[in-house]
Protein backbone atom coordinates (compact mmCIF):
# COMPACT_ATOMS: atom_id res chain seq x y z
CA UNK A 1 0.00 0.00 0.00
CA UNK A 2 1.56 3.68 -1.29
CA UNK A 3 1.17 6.20 1.79
CA UNK A 4 2.33 9.28 0.45
CA UNK A 5 0.37 12.76 1.11
CA UNK A 6 -1.61 14.81 -1.54
CA UNK A 7 -3.29 18.16 -1.12
CA UNK A 8 -5.58 18.26 -3.83
CA UNK A 9 -7.89 21.46 -4.13
CA UNK A 10 -11.25 21.89 -2.76
CA UNK A 11 -13.37 21.79 -5.48
CA UNK A 12 -12.12 19.33 -8.28
CA UNK A 13 -14.69 19.89 -11.51
CA UNK A 14 -12.17 18.25 -13.88
CA UNK A 15 -13.14 14.74 -14.52
CA UNK A 16 -9.60 13.60 -15.05
CA UNK A 17 -8.40 14.95 -11.96
CA UNK A 18 -11.64 13.47 -10.03
CA UNK A 19 -10.66 9.87 -11.82
CA UNK A 20 -6.95 10.23 -10.19
CA UNK A 21 -8.40 11.06 -6.80
CA UNK A 22 -10.43 8.72 -6.74
CA UNK A 23 -7.82 6.01 -8.00
CA UNK A 24 -4.92 7.62 -5.65
CA UNK A 25 -8.13 6.89 -2.57
CA UNK A 26 -8.46 3.42 -3.94
CA UNK A 27 -4.34 2.51 -3.38
CA UNK A 28 -4.46 4.38 0.44
CA UNK A 29 -2.78 8.00 -0.59
CA UNK A 30 -4.16 10.69 1.86
CA UNK A 31 -5.77 13.68 0.26
CA UNK A 32 -6.36 17.02 2.01
CA UNK A 33 -7.88 19.88 0.87
CA UNK A 34 -5.73 23.03 -0.35
CA UNK A 35 -4.96 24.51 -3.82
CA UNK A 36 -2.06 21.91 -5.29
CA UNK A 37 -1.81 18.54 -5.27
CA UNK A 38 1.82 18.23 -3.06
CA UNK A 39 3.91 14.79 -2.91
CA UNK A 40 7.02 14.98 -0.39
CA UNK A 41 9.73 12.51 0.14
CA UNK A 42 13.26 11.52 -0.77
CA UNK A 43 14.71 11.33 -4.36
CA UNK A 44 16.23 8.14 -4.76
CA UNK A 45 17.33 7.66 -8.19
CA UNK A 46 18.45 10.37 -10.86
CA UNK A 47 17.10 8.97 -14.63
CA UNK A 48 18.12 12.05 -16.78
CA UNK A 49 18.15 15.26 -16.70
CA UNK A 50 14.09 15.82 -16.44
CA UNK A 51 13.42 12.65 -14.15
CA UNK A 52 13.80 11.40 -11.24
CA UNK A 53 12.05 8.79 -8.70
CA UNK A 54 10.70 9.78 -5.23
CA UNK A 55 10.05 7.70 -2.36
CA UNK A 56 7.17 9.52 -0.86
CA UNK A 57 7.23 10.00 2.41
CA UNK A 58 5.12 7.05 4.57
CA UNK A 59 6.17 4.46 1.99
CA UNK A 60 8.73 2.29 0.46
CA UNK A 61 7.99 2.23 -3.50
CA UNK A 62 8.71 4.95 -5.77
CA UNK A 63 7.58 7.09 -7.84
CA UNK A 64 8.42 8.50 -11.17
CA UNK A 65 8.46 11.94 -11.40
CA UNK A 66 8.87 13.54 -14.66
CA UNK A 67 9.92 17.68 -13.91
CA UNK A 68 7.16 20.30 -15.16
CA UNK A 69 7.70 22.53 -17.84
CA UNK A 70 11.41 21.26 -19.11
CA UNK A 71 12.68 19.06 -21.53
CA UNK A 72 16.44 17.68 -20.98
CA UNK A 73 18.58 16.30 -23.70
CA UNK A 74 18.24 12.41 -24.45
CA UNK A 75 20.73 9.67 -23.53
CA UNK A 76 22.45 9.66 -27.24
CA UNK A 77 22.36 13.77 -27.71
CA UNK A 78 25.18 16.08 -26.06
CA UNK A 79 24.66 17.08 -22.58
CA UNK A 80 23.01 14.17 -21.30
CA UNK A 81 25.17 13.39 -19.06
CA UNK A 82 25.92 16.52 -17.70
CA UNK A 83 21.97 17.53 -17.27
CA UNK A 84 21.75 14.45 -15.43
CA UNK A 85 24.37 14.99 -13.33
CA UNK A 86 23.21 18.03 -12.44
CA UNK A 87 19.98 17.02 -11.47
CA UNK A 88 21.61 14.73 -9.43
CA UNK A 89 23.45 17.44 -7.74
CA UNK A 90 20.20 19.66 -6.95
CA UNK A 91 18.15 16.15 -6.03
CA UNK A 92 19.68 12.95 -4.99
CA UNK A 93 19.68 11.82 -1.59
CA UNK A 94 17.25 15.37 -0.44
CA UNK A 95 13.66 15.96 0.55
CA UNK A 96 11.91 16.65 -2.37
CA UNK A 97 8.93 18.62 -2.63
CA UNK A 98 6.69 18.11 -5.95
CA UNK A 99 3.66 20.29 -6.85
CA UNK A 100 1.90 17.33 -9.14
CA UNK A 101 0.41 19.06 -12.26
CA UNK A 102 -0.82 16.10 -14.01
CA UNK A 103 -0.25 12.24 -13.44
CA UNK A 104 1.28 11.41 -17.50
CA UNK A 105 -0.01 9.05 -19.56
CA UNK A 106 2.84 6.80 -18.62
CA UNK A 107 2.11 7.03 -15.45
CA UNK A 108 4.41 9.76 -14.09
CA UNK A 109 3.38 12.59 -11.72
CA UNK A 110 4.91 15.61 -13.52
CA UNK A 111 5.28 18.73 -11.67
CA UNK A 112 7.04 21.43 -10.24
CA UNK A 113 10.33 19.87 -8.18
CA UNK A 114 11.83 21.64 -5.08
CA UNK A 115 14.59 21.47 -2.42
CA UNK A 116 13.79 23.41 0.07
CA UNK A 117 13.16 26.67 -1.76
CA UNK A 118 15.17 25.82 -4.53
CA UNK A 119 12.93 25.23 -7.70
CA UNK A 120 14.72 22.67 -9.54
CA UNK A 121 13.06 23.03 -12.78
CA UNK A 122 14.49 26.75 -13.38
CA UNK A 123 17.84 25.62 -12.13
CA UNK A 124 18.21 22.87 -15.03
CA UNK A 125 17.71 25.91 -17.15
CA UNK A 126 19.49 28.82 -16.23
CA UNK A 127 22.26 26.12 -16.06
CA UNK A 128 21.58 25.49 -19.59
CA UNK A 129 21.24 22.25 -19.35
CA UNK A 130 17.48 21.75 -20.16
CA UNK A 131 15.34 23.37 -22.15
CA UNK A 132 12.00 25.13 -21.46
CA UNK A 133 9.41 22.29 -22.56
CA UNK A 134 6.93 25.34 -23.67
CA UNK A 135 4.19 22.69 -25.22
CA UNK A 136 1.78 23.85 -22.43
CA UNK A 137 3.01 27.07 -20.81
CA UNK A 138 0.59 28.01 -18.91
CA UNK A 139 1.19 30.13 -16.06
CA UNK A 140 4.11 32.26 -14.07
CA UNK A 141 6.41 30.12 -13.67
CA UNK A 142 6.21 29.15 -17.13
CA UNK A 143 7.15 32.28 -17.72
CA UNK A 144 10.23 32.19 -15.53
CA UNK A 145 11.25 29.36 -16.72
CA UNK A 146 11.45 30.88 -20.55
CA UNK A 147 13.07 34.30 -19.32
CA UNK A 148 15.68 31.44 -18.05
CA UNK A 149 16.31 29.85 -21.03
CA UNK A 150 16.84 33.06 -22.65
CA UNK A 151 19.43 34.16 -20.39
CA UNK A 152 21.24 31.18 -20.94
CA UNK A 153 21.09 31.07 -24.62
CA UNK A 154 22.56 35.07 -24.45
CA UNK A 155 24.87 33.36 -21.92
CA UNK A 156 25.39 30.02 -24.25
CA UNK A 157 25.76 28.32 -20.86
CA UNK A 158 25.68 24.58 -21.31
CA UNK A 159 23.71 23.35 -23.86
CA UNK A 160 23.37 26.62 -25.43
CA UNK A 161 27.25 27.00 -26.34
CA UNK A 162 26.69 24.11 -29.34
CA UNK A 163 25.22 26.16 -32.37
CA UNK A 164 24.05 22.74 -33.28
CA UNK A 165 22.24 21.73 -30.42
CA UNK A 166 18.80 20.12 -31.30
CA UNK A 167 15.94 20.05 -28.84
CA UNK A 168 15.05 16.54 -27.49
CA UNK A 169 11.20 16.32 -29.07
CA UNK A 170 12.89 17.64 -32.43
CA UNK A 171 15.54 14.62 -32.18
CA UNK A 172 13.12 12.50 -30.72
CA UNK A 173 11.29 12.96 -33.78
CA UNK A 174 14.74 12.55 -36.06
CA UNK A 175 15.61 9.48 -34.84
CA UNK A 176 11.96 7.73 -34.32
CA UNK A 177 12.47 6.84 -30.98
CA UNK A 178 9.54 5.49 -28.83
CA UNK A 179 9.07 9.05 -27.22
CA UNK A 180 8.21 10.47 -30.82
CA UNK A 181 5.79 8.10 -31.87
CA UNK A 182 4.20 8.57 -28.64
CA UNK A 183 3.79 12.15 -29.04
CA UNK A 184 2.56 11.83 -32.59
CA UNK A 185 0.04 9.21 -30.88
CA UNK A 186 1.17 6.45 -32.92
CA UNK A 187 2.83 4.53 -30.47
CA UNK A 188 0.36 3.99 -27.23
Amino acid sequence: MMAAKFILSPVCHHPMKRFFASLLLLFGITLTSASAEVLTGKCSYVQDGDSIKVIPDGSEDEVRVRLHGIDAPEKNQEFSQQSRKKLEKLTRGKRVRVEVQEVDRYGRYVGKVYVGRVYVNLEMVKAGLAWHYDFHADDESDRDLSAAQTAAKSARKGLWSDDSIVNPREHRRKHGTVHSRREQGTDE
